[in-house]
């Protein structure tokens, strides 16, 4: 499919053509959101941990005779039945991990890029590169189009001036085509390539 590209200055340059198996997917929201409920659960904090009998400090002794002492028959007063001992099916404090292949986070990778595009918010411009390391100037020609939260991959030979001007920016990353997940598209409103970035991307999804 082709898409129009932009000068820095937000000044329209010519199209490119971007692979279909990439971008122009219907949209699976199913997809996505498994990857997003993938994410959320490994996020959880540890479940708390309690010991079992094992574990319990406490004396070995047998602690009252077998038969005559008018009770039951008790070996241990770390069994789960006494106050003080262990708990039976204890908790081991960890969370229940859900997996994901890399097969999966690259169709859903595919998917989320599909519905950036559907909702025209991928913008690739033809260079990123400055004369000087200015965030007030990568500021304002980024607002030309609107810009204010993205996420932006550079192919191999980053521009110095360029990297170091996204720093101060609170809502922009920049990265490269490996560098970046499905999930860091969906926090971001835009997904901005530069045209050097493009065969590493479909490189690295279509290998």
């Amino acid at each position: 499919m082709n898409i129009e590209t932009y000068h820095l200055d937000g000044k329209k340059s010519g199209t490119v053509d971007l692979s279909d198996s990439i971008f122009s997917l219907d949209p699976d929201s199913s997809i996505m959101s498994t990857l997003i409920l993938w994410s959320e659960s490994n996020q959880k904090p540890l479940r708390a941990r309690t010991k079992n009998r094992s574990e319990v400090k406490g004396t070995t002794q047998k602690f009252g005779r077998q038969k005559g002492g008018g009770g039951a028959r008790h070996g241990s007063k770390k069994a789960n039945i006494f106050r003080s001992g262990g708990m039976a099916h204890n908790l081991r404090g960890k969370r229940s991990d859900k997996k994901l292949s890399k097969n999966f986070r690259e169709l859903a990778l595919r998917h989320v890029l599909s519905s950036k595009m559907k909702n025209k918010e991928i913008v690739l411009y033809d260079k990123l590169a400055l004369e000087e390391p200015k965030t007030k100037t990568l500021q304002k020609n980024l607002s030309k189009l609107d810009i204010s939260s993205a996420l932006i991959i550079e192919g191999d030979s980053p521009d110095k001036n360029f990297a170091l001007a996204t720093r101060n920016l609170k809502n922009v990353r920049f990265t490269n085509a490996d560098g970046f997940g499905a999930l860091d598209v969906l926090k971001y409103d835009k997904f901005i390539m530069s045209k050097d970035a493009i065969a590493n991307l479909e490189k690295r999804i279509l290998k």
